[in-house]
């Protein structure tokens, strides 16, 4: 009866650490999916944001060239 009270701890705790590093394993690759689909959102917003500050330096050089016109 020992051996199996043995047997059991030794498998419970395998289940255990099993489990635990599945779980930890399935975590970290949600992790890094998600790390980079981040990575992707923030450079598409940094082109954006270039462009609108292009096109916004362009704008203002059109106002400057005619603010004289509006009066």
């Amino acid at each position: 009866m020992n051996d199996f009270k043995i047997t059991l701890g030794a498998y419970a705790s395998g289940v255990i650490v099993w489990t635990v590093l599945i779980c930890t394993s399935a975590l970290m690759i949600a992790n890094i999916a998600t790390m980079y689909n981040m990575t992707k959102t923030i450079d598409t917003m940094w082109t954006e944001i270039s462009y609108i500050k292009e096109t916004n330096s362009q704008l203002y050089g059109i106002i400057r060239e005619h603010e004289y016109e509006c009066d």
